[in-house]
């Protein structure tokens, strides 16, 4: 089910933007492939995605996805432990943890922004429909 599925099946049932945006987060979640997990969840500038680390723009074929907590300890494939780097970035990083907290913080603050974004889109799509 993609967004605006979701959004319509939410507002055929009255539920609040924010419940939608809440469902479609839950949707995404049970996505196995981590990967596009990340991708769904990015931002891009005309497909382009700027790498956090050393800030330079890259095309959706030269980033990898990171786990910011690494799955060798414990780290999950949730939208919030997983970052787009840049190859270099990548292989410099391996396992370390050094800048996880940072990471984390960072990476959660981007996914409140949209989800404030999203819930903004939602409220003026909603609002419009009831003129």
């Amino acid at each position: 089910m993609g967004f605006l599925d979701g959004f319509m099946q939410g507002f055929k049932n009255n539920q609040s933007n924010k419940e939608i945006v809440d469902m479609y987060h839950e949707i995404n979640e049970l996505d196995t492939n981590y990967r596009d997990k990340a991708f769904n969840n990015a931002t891009s500038k005309n497909g382009w995605y700027k790498c956090p680390k050393c800030g330079k723009n890259f095309r959706k074929s030269e980033i990898d996805i990171d786990h910011i907590v690494p799955k060798s300890q414990g780290g999950d494939n949730s939208r919030y432990n997983l970052q787009l780097l840049c190859y270099h970035c990548n292989r410099s990083k391996q396992a370390d943890t050094s800048d996880t907290s940072s990471d984390l913080k960072k990476r959660r603050n981007e996914l409140n922004q949209q989800d404030k974004e999203d819930l903004n889109f939602l409220n003026n799509i909603s609002k419009n429909s009831r003129r």
